[in-house]
């Protein structure tokens, strides 16, 4: 007797198929742990944000992680400093003098972070991190260019 092909012949074997799929993509699927690079360095670096509004800086505080390419990153602001914005300008006499602004403050983040390293380069969610490159000091309540101004390898 010739056995025939049917319906749930098909069913079974595209359960089988989603079956194995399902089965060597389950971490990707599950969004599960899996282990961190093996090129990561912890730092702690020091960032600074100029020209902002007293009321903005209520949006950032000590605690908060980064936010990059759409997740939190490995990385914690652990202090925040406040202090006037320092102005330049030039008087009569043509010397250059410097004083607080009323309106804008500068605001200094130190970040405990843990970065990917390839050669020489550092990256932080997507972002190179060096002494003097720009970065964009965001977390869920918080988003300002700052500028990178001291790093402090762990070893």
């Amino acid at each position: 007797m010739k056995r025939k092909w049917n319906w749930i012949d098909t069913i079974v074997v595209v359960l089988l198929i989603a079956a194995v799929v399902l089965f060597f993509n389950r971490e990707r699927l599950t969004g599960g742990i899996t282990a961190g690079p093996s090129n990561a360095k912890d730092i702690v670096m020091t960032v600074e944000v100029d020209e902002l509004k007293p009321e903005m800086v209520t949006d950032v505080k000590v605690g908060d992680q980064i936010f990059s390419q759409y997740r939190l990153q490995n990385a914690t602001i652990r202090e925040i400093q406040t202090r006037p914005m320092e102005l330049k300008t030039v008087n009569d006499a043509g010397e250059a003098v410097s004083y607080e602004s009323e309106d804008y403050i500068t605001l200094e983040a130190v970040i405990d972070a843990q970065v990917v390293t390839s050669g020489p380069y550092m990256d932080l969610g997507g972002q190179e991190v060096k002494v003097g490159l720009t970065f964009v000091l965001k977390t869920t309540e918080f988003e300002a260019m700052s500028d990178i101004k001291h790093i402090e390898v762990a070893q």
